[in-house]
């Protein structure tokens, strides 16, 4: 069989299966198992592809066509640059994510800088204190790994009720040698101390919007990753009414959201007594992040 007719079964086969991004998976199958890229294949449309080749990628073209994921059958997700290990045991990163990341570590930077600006002399610089961070609902550990790879000078704090999330976390912290502490627990449970920031992406689907979801996610991802309960918001507001508690002075929350909960995830917010509390629209122009600071009185 040669390349082209590969490309095309692969391309036809998707989309009976229903895959809507039919056309940019076949490409990523065609590299992933035959390592032939885009330029390589129009220098060669018509070469013979070896018969194991062949016997490889259909093992893989037949879980796909059951809607596996393709991340969770290549074992990797990009996010942030990084190349994060998954499997289904967490969520697979998402781009509206990496918003919630570019937020956090804009801020970081901004306020380090500030920091270092107002310090007298080389002494007070050398004695700044790190930011510390907590990664709630951590999964994969996208979130927190990425900020503290792209935030050298932070103390990251990975938290997650699930042992097989924490395991995966693990090992994406040991293969982006990100230094990270990892703390098995639901929310709070076992968080030690205070911290600047409080990242989270908790579950925010509501329970009787999961059945209709595609069948990669309500299929193959975790329910436990997914399921925000009867209307989405249990998880928040948990988290608002405990951190303060787990916040230094001026400590901030990032939370991602979904794209009609931002009005709700204010009000809970000002509630609770977060000041400056904005919603942040994603790539689509939808609300996908809500960001609030909690000044201790």
């Amino acid at each position: 069989m040669t390349i082209r007719e590969v490309l095309i079964n692969i391309r036809e086969r998707l989309q009976n299966a229903g895959i809507e991004d039919f056309e940019y998976e076949s490409w990523a199958f065609l590299d992933w198992k035959l390592h032939i890229n885009r330029a390589e294949f129009y220098m060669n449309p018509n070469g013979e592809v070896k018969e194991e080749l062949l016997a490889e990628l259909e093992s893989v073209l037949k879980q796909r066509e059951q809607r596996v994921p393709l991340q969770y059958l290549m074992g990797e997700c990009e996010f942030m640059g990084y190349d994060f290990y998954v499997d289904e045991r967490v969520l697979i990163p998402r781009q509206d994510t990496e918003c919630l990341v570019e937020l956090a570590v804009e801020d970081i930077r901004n306020i380090k800088t500030q920091n270092r600006c107002e310090s007298n002399n080389t002494a007070d610089r050398k004695n700044e204190q790190k930011v510390k961070v907590l990664d709630l609902c951590t999964g994969s550990g996208c979130i927190g790994i990425s900020v503290a790879k792209l935030c050298p000078d932070t103390e990251v704090t990975l938290a997650d009720i699930s042992e097989g999330a924490l395991s995966v976390a693990k090992k994406n912290a040991q293969n982006l040698d990100a230094g990270v502490t990892l703390i098995k627990g639901n929310l709070f449970e076992n968080i030690e101390g205070r911290f600047d920031y409080i990242l989270s992406n908790p579950p925010y689907i509501p329970s009787e919007v999961i059945e209709g979801l595609m069948p990669e996610v309500k299929e193959h991802e975790p329910r436990l990753a997914l399921d925000g309960e009867a209307d989405g918001l249990s998880f928040y507001r948990e988290i608002i009414n405990e951190a303060p508690d787990y916040l230094n002075p001026d400590g901030r929350i990032y939370f991602e959201i979904g794209a009609e909960q931002g009005e709700d995830l204010t009000h809970l917010m000002n509630e609770r007594g977060f000041s400056e509390v904005k919603v942040h629209k994603d790539l689509a122009g939808l609300d996908r992040i809500v960001t609030g600071i909690y000044s201790r009185k």
